[in-house]
């Protein structure tokens, strides 16, 4: 086994997938906030919440100890939902050294003030500490399998390659790096709230001409959106933008999409919550952080106005498309 030491904060699908990937050539630590999920994990290796079919590597560690998922790591992976990121950093705070690499998985904004997840993680870890972003088509389910997969690492040039020629895996995974950090964020938060979208048009039946309409709108929403936060444009035309966008805007693997797809089916955001045990779809978040902020920015964003609408105002879902498809006619480009 290789000497770099890796952990995982968060033991949900995507956590565990990128455990069971790296552990195959590295000491991989995961922290488990339930106890329940916890001991079903260090006795069985397998979850009954995630990655059900997926029997892991039985050379993964578990922890509940942060210190233990902590101390003497080179690398630590935040995996945790976009909702406990913040508490996560001040908790990893305590224990986090100089020489340690932050690599964020967390897909989302900060509801109130739409900061990135590194943007919100600088606050609040050292300041000489090195935070990286891990973005792209990911499903967990495909990953874990070692399905051919490929995503982006950003931040600083020379680390983020550092760690992209540590954390490749060939020949089913495969890293690309890239230092538009916030880029690479945004395209990854906000392609969530465009996958809801594209479930709700799936539930309706809406068509496959509906589908490419949606894909080529929301990514100018997400351009748009990116841009003003200084992002670069051709970051949203890589895998963390258009690769995510699609395969979570068309794949019943996202469970954005199956949220958008209840939706279409007339349940509620809650009732649908509920009935996932309480398992997050970040779109809904990520509508909420986005929907304020372009308000009061007044930056365009009828995509992501309509789902915060259905989601937090109960709009009707065939109103809210009719009124999405209703709107004044103007050029593509603006």
């Amino acid at each position: 086994m290789n000497s770099i030491n890796i952990s995982i904060i968060g033991a949900g699908g995507f956590g565990l997938a990128l455990a069971n990937t790296f552990s195959n050539k590295y000491n991989v630590c995961v922290w488990v906030h339930s106890k329940n999920n916890y001991e079903e994990l260090s006795s069985n290796y397998q979850s009954s919440n995630y990655l059900k079919a997926i029997k892991l590597n039985s050379n993964i560690s578990f922890t509940m100890d942060i210190k233990e998922a902590i101390e003497d790591k080179n690398i630590i992976i935040v995996s945790t939902p976009s909702f406990a990121f913040e508490d996560t950093c001040l908790e990893i705070a305590k224990y986090i050294k100089e020489n340690q690499i932050i690599l964020i998985t967390t897909k989302g904004l900060q509801i109130g003030t739409a900061l990135t997840m590194s943007e919100v993680a600088k606050k609040y870890l050292p300041k000489n500490i090195d935070i990286l972003t891990l973005s792209g088509p990911s499903h967990a389910e495909e990953l874990a399998d070692k399905k051919v997969t490929a995503v982006v690492i950003a931040g600083k040039a020379e680390v983020a390659q550092k760690v992209r020629d540590l954390l490749i895996m060939p020949p089913f995974f495969r890293i690309y790096s890239s230092t538009d950090q916030i880029g690479v964020e945004i395209g990854g938060a906000l392609k969530n709230i465009i996958a809801v979208a594209g479930g709700i048009a799936q539930g309706l039946k809406l068509g496959d001409n509906a589908k490419a309409a949606l894909i080529t709108r929301g990514l100018a929403e997400i351009v748009r959106f990116a841009i003003f936060k200084g992002a670069k444009e051709n970051t949203l035309f890589g895998l963390s933008g258009i690769g995510d966008l699609i395969v979570t805007s068309s794949s019943a693997l996202s469970r954005n999409n199956r949220l958008g797809f209840s939706l279409a089916m007339g349940k509620t955001y809650d009732e649908v919550i509920k009935e996932n045990h309480g398992q997050v779809a970040e779109g809904a978040y990520a509508a909420k952080a986005v929907y304020g902020y372009a308000k009061k920015n007044n930056i365009e964003m009828p995509i992501t106005e309509t789902i915060y609408n259905i989601i937090y105002n109960n709009h009707n879902v065939h109103d809210a498309v009719i009124d999405l498809m209703s709107r004044d006619a103007k050029d593509e480009t603006l």
